[in-house]
């Protein structure tokens, strides 16, 4: 009888260890399993620490070239908000860097808007360049036109170009808005919208470039866009004696001058 009560107690003992075994490992699998979950959430939140503190970073360098656009060219009036949809300050400042060095004679910007007001800006007093904004909206060419007069900027010529079917790829520009132009020396691309079609903008290549002047230069916004940078590489193929630069920009800029 005490033989039997002793190898029950011995199996049921035996049963418990089997089960505290088995709890042990499940314990283990699941702490297993939130250590990976862990690191996971570790790698992630470094990841998006690193982005944030880029973000910051871009923050104060465009804040800063904002504040040197305001003293460089001073202001007296309000200006719009920079970025987003807007041209980034770092972008802003190469155009208005490229107009006081080189005094280009025409300026033909594709997109109006705030860069309009700064290349205007840059512009000495008495300056015979004339500057040609092209824009696919009325409404967006009218506020252009309005920031203008309040700046007190004469000799800026707004046109209103509705995007029309170019070819089977793209829609562009209507035409005949650019019948009248030639020798452009200074080129800048920010329109018609890209962010959809990244071919959106290449009818400025197809178009305008037999109307660049020999020295020309060509400024192309959003060119970390593969659209945008593919059309500068076409460019600066098309433009012997030229040399492209992509500047490391919020947006990324493609500077396509003379060698």
């Amino acid at each position: 009888m005490i033989s039997l009560l002793l190898t029950i107690a011995v199996f049921g003992l035996a049963l418990v260890l089997l089960f505290l075994v088995w709890k042990l490992r499940k314990i283990a699998r699941k702490l297993g399993q939130t250590r990976k979950e862990m690191a996971k959430l570790n790698n992630e939140f470094q990841s998006a620490l690193k982005n944030l503190e880029e973000k910051q970073w871009v923050a104060y360098r465009q804040s800063e070239i904002y504040a040197q656009l305001l003293n460089e060219l001073n202001f007296t009036q309000a200006i719009p908000p920079t970025r987003s949809w807007a041209a980034s300050p770092d972008l802003l400042m190469t155009l208005v860097t490229e107009v006081k060095a080189r005094k280009p004679k025409l300026i033909v910007e594709l997109g109006s808007g705030l860069s309009t007001l700064m290349m205007a800006k840059s512009l000495s007093a008495g300056s015979t360049t004339k500057i040609i904004s092209f824009d696919h909206s009325a409404e967006f060419a009218q506020i252009t036109r309005d920031l203008l007069v309040q700046h007190s900027i004469t000799g800026v010529e707004i046109r209103v170009a509705p995007l029309e079917q170019y070819d089977a790829e793209r829609t562009w520009y209507s035409r005949k808005s650019f019948a009248d132009i030639s020798q452009i020396d200074l080129l800048v691309i920010d329109g018609p919208p890209g962010s959809k079609n990244p071919k959106a903008r290449t009818g400025a290549l197809l178009e305008l470039a037999s109307k660049l002047s020999p020295k020309a230069v060509v400024i192309i916004d959003d060119a970390n866009r593969e659209g945008e940078h593919a059309m500068a590489e076409s460019f600066a193929k098309a433009m012997p004696g030229h040399t492209l630069r992509f500047l490391p920009h919020e947006k990324g800029t493609a500077v396509i001058s003379p060698s």
